[in-house]
């Protein structure tokens, strides 16, 4: 059948020609990150040193969201720690390690990745209206799920920022407070195991996107706890331990960590400037430099 001639005044449709896509080619290659920054997140409990042992990473710049880090001192140079002021909002963080990519510095740390968490929960509630275009006082106000939702989907926008610094040959170091979080054990009982302080549910888990970026996971420790009975009879005991710091690589059970490229499972952290840890991530580009 013909198709209608078009009605008198109207313009005929005229189809457009198919756009040609070209095939995009592709090669195999070494796949090579020696130019690339590392991807690091250090976790512990506060006063353990994660501020201190970050110092000491090459040439670093802190973005300061805990102001602890105003009382600390290069362990090595007695100097005061490089830092970007005026960052309050999540936005603001966001600018900063844009910033970062053409300032003098060869890792940037965020002190602390738990209060950025906090920060994006602010920025959701500022920018994001919930039921009935209101806003909400709180995640929960989204309904079941979904603040959460929310929350998650801020927190990836910094790694986007942090991939860029890496691409750069930058390092991104991410600094958490810790947290005995319960783990569901399919094959037996329950247990707590100590991890970064990050928002974890079944449905939307910032902790796992986070540690699933990260190429590095490092937790500071004492080196050994036992506990000691008065006597074999006794329902409790006096918990004693070694007071010596060690940077723990490798995961067990209880607490997570991992590393793409150390094989030890312990590093020291005997004294505040023992940097054995940068010494052997970096073979020897440490202490600011």
């Amino acid at each position: 059948m013909r198709p209608m001639p078009p009605k008198p005044g109207v313009k005929a449709i005229v189809p457009k020609p198919g756009v040609i896509r070209t095939p995009k080619t592709f090669t195999i290659e070494k796949w090579d990150g020696s130019k690339s920054g590392e991807k690091i997140i250090g976790y512990a409990e506060t006063g353990r040193g994660k501020t201190t042992i970050s110092s000491m990473a090459p040439k670093p710049v802190f973005i300061g969201l805990d102001d602890g880090g105003r009382k600390i001192k290069h362990p090595k140079t007695g100097e005061r720690l490089n830092h970007i002021p005026g960052i309050k909002t999540f936005e603001d963080v966001r600018a900063a390690l844009t910033a970062c990519l053409t300032l003098d510095c060869k890792s940037v740390v965020i002190d602390t990745g738990t209060i950025l968490e906090s920060l994006a929960e602010d920025y959701v509630l500022r920018t994001i209206n919930g039921p009935r275009d209101s806003k909400c006082s709180s995640l929960e106000g989204f309904g079941y799920g979904k603040g959460y939702k929310h929350l998650y989907d801020a927190m990836r926008l910094p790694l986007l920022d942090c991939d860029r610094l890496i691409e750069v040959g930058k390092n991104v170091i991410v600094l958490c407070q810790s947290v005995n979080s319960k783990v569901a054990n399919p094959a037996g009982d329950d247990f707590l195991r100590d991890e970064p302080r990050l928002y974890h549910s079944r449905l939307y888990s910032v902790l796992l996107l986070w540690c699933e970026w990260a190429d590095h996971i490092f937790r500071i420790d004492y080196q050994g706890t036992w506990v000691k009975k008065a006597n074999k009879d006794a329902a409790f005991g006096k918990v004693t331990g070694d007071v010596t710091r060690v940077i723990q690589v490798k995961e067990e059970v209880h607490y997570r960590a991992k590393s793409r490229t150390l094989d030890d499972p312990v590093i020291s952290f005997s004294t505040k400037d023992d940097d054995s840890l940068w010494e052997l991530l970096f073979g020897g580009e440490e202490d600011g430099t």
